[in-house]
């Protein structure tokens, strides 16, 4: 049979084309398909050169979008080796190498798409790299730009990368075919060289051994050709107690100069920026450690073994956040299953230019710079057993430690301790001799302003991560030069602004402070101080005090509420007081104080305090108790009460003495004004030559203190028994701004004969009962004077009797005074009315009426008498005063005043009584 073999050449030829075609149609279709399911929008080449050991690409443009990122990427003399495989690797060809002449991507990543956690791919480990990538990768040049902190950042360099070869995996396990994958392509060798703007970055990197196994990284970096970083670490796999175990070593011989290259990492992530000096030249450091742990997450919480570490900076080193640092830092740890021990702890350390930290620190107490010096100590002795930090188990596994702070600049802090730290949880720290001083120019702080105050504190105890429990020793105390209220005060401290302490000394040694706190929660649940207390002041100056040293010994007591402090004052001169200061963080100041004078003595020491003391008052007896209470808000407004209570007071103001003052007066401060009360007060006698008493006062008097001679006087009750009789004043009140105020004084029933009795006159007597009214007026500024008084005789009137020897001298020139002098040799009245007039130099006018008979004139006719006398009042108290009827201080001073007139006769004012 013949067989048509040019019909079916044709038909075979067909159906060659038609599926050529169909395959072209299909694997184009399918190359469309791929490159948009991968987002691939571009993908062209130029200049493909094909082998059979490798493909050429003279450039290469690929753009991608992606809903999370667009990716352009273009690259030029691009080579790809291959081989063919061999028996058992498939049918494939092995990527061999890639070696690109020049890379560039630029990646953009789009706002608010990013993918979500729950659609991020876990982290592989063993990370999986991809058998088909090749063995040598090599990129000559590249640029990428990627997202950063600044927006958009390039990088350029070069980099290669070397593994070996991978084999085709075996096992049938997917898991355990992955790993031996990964260890296939073991060793890694990466080496990637960054450039910017002429500077060189080489990082140098070898990891090697097995995913599953050990493990061994090193790594070098190298600034501008210079290496300064070297890592060598090493991981070894479970042993028999199936605890994994890791070792390693950094070391950083030399500080790289990289003040360029924290400006470039500031594009990439955000440091805070300072105002830094320039970048030291030199510096080192060295890390070693050697652990032993799970080989899980929870290694480090959990691991055994040590620590090591060694940094040196000779010069200033910015440290973003903190400052620039310098000097150096040598420290050891042990850890034992988790719990880490330091072994040694060396420093020393200064921080100069401190970061935005510092503005937390008030602006007066801010450091320019800080000085640490830390090195082991030895042993403290051990807490004692009662202590709540043994009772706690805090007091265990202590390292010791001499430890130095300094400042300068701000307060000048600097502090010595010998301290302990625990080298384990719970946390504490045992303070042994601390020593603490701080000083400032000047401080303004409530309203004060202090001068060169000083603190220096010594103290003991412990503290752990909720409780202090510290006892300041000796030297604790604070001094300030000089202490003054700002100016401008509150209204109620119109003198307050004249105050002033000098040379003050607060000793705080021997008090007790306690806290609890919450560090996480930044809370203080109790803050106590408790203990002995000492101020002393140099000198005190105030308005109405003259100066003088005054020191308080007393306990204070404070806690978070409140702080009372309880003593003794004591004044140089020699008064004491006592004093309880009770002070409300919210609430108004209290300030009371207590004091008891007695005697003479305890007086004259009084006398010593107050600059408003009268010089001519002196105390002779009797006792004096005071109390007053001082409130001041916190908006600066002040009030102070009190009250004298006087037992058998006696003494002498001028040339008048008083004995057995009795009673109380009550005074309030407010408002810059004062209000002073009595509400019963008894003198048994006052004596300004003549003795009246008991006198009885009971009233008020509100002043302002700008003027306390202006203010207003009410009498609710004013009396005294004098000359048999009574003197009174009716209840009422008087405004003495207005002065002269009218003040009307009556006399009842005074006895003439105990009047005449008194009154040194030659040859005169009489009898009878005297009442009438005097009105006083009284001016602050002139004294006191009367107008139109008058007293006269009660029914049935009286005698009197003159038989003085000049009256009869004159009655023998005179036939008028003859019959005078004999009237009143016995003269019985009947009525006897008087005009009394007083005026400011103290000169008294009596205008006498007198009605009656005389046995001797006329068989007892009818007489009538009109006298006018002028006395001059102090010259004849004086007198009275010299009689020996008053205290001998009174007589003392009538007779200098006698003497001081007679060497100036023309000088009148000792006449007046003060």
């Amino acid at each position: 049979m013949r067989i048509a073999w040019k019909p079916l050449g044709w038909g075979l030829f067909t159906v060659l084309v038609l599926t050529t075609l169909f395959g072209i149609l299909a694997a184009r279709y399918l190359w469309s398909e791929t490159l948009q399911q991968n987002g691939i929008d571009t993908l062209e080449w130029q200049g493909l050169e094909l082998s059979f050991s490798g493909v050429f690409v003279r450039e290469l443009t690929l753009t991608q979008s992606l809903p999370t990122r667009e990716i352009a990427l273009y690259g030029s003399d691009l080579v790809l080796g291959w081989r063919s495989p061999e028996w058992g690797e498939g049918w494939l060809p092995k990527l061999t190498a890639l070696t690109a002449g020049y890379l560039e991507l630029d990646w953009y990543t789009k706002p608010g798409e990013q993918p979500t956690e729950g659609e991020q791919q876990p982290t592989l480990w063993p990370p999986e790299i991809p058998a088909w990538l090749p063995s040598d990768i090599t990129v000559q040049k590249f640029r990428v730009t990627l997202p950063c902190e600044a927006g958009r950042c390039p990088l350029a360099g070069s980099l290669s990368i070397a593994t070996p070869e991978s084999d085709p995996a075996s096992e049938p396990d997917s898991a355990l075919r992955s790993i031996v994958a990964a260890n296939a392509r073991l060793p890694i060798n990466a080496n990637v060289q960054l450039d910017h703007e002429s500077h060189q970055v080489n990082v140098l990197a070898t990891l090697d051994g097995a995913w599953d196994g050990d493990l061994d990284f090193s790594a070098e970096l190298e600034v501008d050709g210079t290496r300064y970083l070297s890592v060598d670490s090493g991981y070894r796999k479970q042993n028999a107690n199936g605890l994994v175990s890791w070792h390693g070593l950094v070391k950083m011989p030399d500080l790289p100069q990289t003040d360029w290259l924290l400006a470039w990492l500031q594009t990439w992530q955000s440091i805070p920026a300072e105002q830094w000096p320039e970048q030291p030249e030199t510096g080192s450091m060295e890390a070693e450690w050697d652990l032993q742990g799970p080989g899980n997450e929870r290694f480090l919480a959990q691991a055994t073994g040590s620590v090591s570490a060694q940094m040196r900076v000779p010069q200033p080193w910015p440290a973003p956040g903190v400052g620039t640092i310098s000097g150096s830092v040598e420290v050891a740890l042990e850890a034992d299953q988790g719990q880490w021990q330091p072994e040694t702890l060396q420093a020393d350390l200064e921080l100069n230019h401190p970061a935005a930290w510092i503005r937390k620190v008030p602006e007066l107490m801010r450091p320019s710079s800080l000085t640490l010096s830390v090195r082991p100590a030895q042993v403290l002795a051990p807490p004692s057993a009662n202590s709540p930090a043994v009772q706690t188990g805090s007091g265990n596994a202590l390292l010791p430690l001499n430890v130095e702070l300094s400042s300068r600049g701000g307060a000048n802090v600097s502090m010595h301790s010998h301290l302990a730290v625990t080298t384990k949880a719970p946390w504490m720290v045992q303070l042994g001799k601390t020593q603490l001083t701080a000083a400032l120019p000047k401080l303004e702080a409530a309203g004060w302003r202090l001068t060169k105050p000083r603190v220096q504190i010594a103290l003991t105890g412990w503290l752990n991560t909720t409780t202090a429990a510290l006892k300041f020793g000796e030297p604790t105390f604070l001094e300030v030069e000089r202490l003054e209220p700002l100016s401008g005060m509150t209204a109620g401290t119109a003198t307050a602004t004249e105050t002033q302490l000098k040379g003050l000394h607060a000793d705080l040694g021997k008090t007790m402070l306690n806290a609890n706190y919450r560090v996480e929660q930044g809370e203080l649940d109790k803050l106590t101080l408790e203990g002995p207390v000492s101020v002393k002041a140099k000198q005190v100056r105030h308005p109405q005090l003259l100066p003088q040293p005054w020191q308080f010994s007393g306990r204070v007591n404070s806690d978070q509420v409140h702080a009372d402090v309880a003593g003794v004052l004591r004044a140089n001169a020699g008064t004491t007081m006592n004093l309880d200061l009770t002070f409300p963080y919210q609430r108004p100041l209290t300030l009371e104080g207590k004091m008891r004078v007695s005697g003479e003595r305890e007086a004259e020491a009084l006398s010593r305090i107050f600059s408003v003391w009268p010089p001519l008052l002196t105390v002779s007896g009797g006792t004096v108790s005071a109390n007053a209470t001082y409130k001041q808000s916190q908006n600066g407004a002040m009030a102070a009460t009190g009250k004298l209570v006087f037992a058998d007071w006696s003494g002498t103001y001028d040339r008048t003495a008083w004995s057995e003052m009795t009673g109380s007066a009550e005074f309030r401060l407010e408002n810059d004004r004062i209000r002073l009360s009595t509400p019963e007060l008894t003198v048994e006698e006052v004596n300004p030559g003549l003795p009246i008493g008991p006198v009885l006062l009971v009233g008020t008097y509100e002043a302002p203190l700008a003027k306390l001679d202006a203010g207003k006087l009410t009498l609710k009750q004013a009396n005294s028994d004098a000359l048999g009789g009574e003197i009174r004043i009716q209840p009422g009140s008087w405004d003495l701004a207005l002065a002269p105020v009218t003040i009307p004084v009556e006399l009842k029933q005074l006895s003439l004969a105990y009047l005449l009795q008194l009154y040194p006159t030659e040859g005169l007597a009489g009898t009878g009962i005297l009442s009438g009214t005097v009105p006083v007026l009284f001016d602050p500024a002139t004294g006191i004077r009367v107008e139109r008084g008058r007293i006269d005789a009660l029914e049935p009137g009286g005698r009197l009797q003159l038989t003085a020897e000049r009256l009869k001298t004159l009655a023998s020139q005179n036939e008028s005074m003859k019959l005078v002098a004999q009237a009143l040799e016995d003269f019985r009245y009947s009525v006897l009315g008087s005009g009394i007039d007083y005026d400011e130099n103290g000169t008294l006018v009596l205008t006498l009426h007198l009605k009656g008979s005389s046995p001797n004139v006329g068989k007892g006719q009818p007489v009538v008498l009109n006298i006018n006398l002028e006395e001059n009042i102090p010259a004849l108290l004086r007198s009275l005063q010299l009689s020996g009827k008053v205290s001998d201080a009174v007589t003392e001073r009538v007779k200098k005043l006698f003497n001081k007139r007679e060497r100036n006769p023309d000088d009148e004012s000792g006449d007046l009584l003060e």
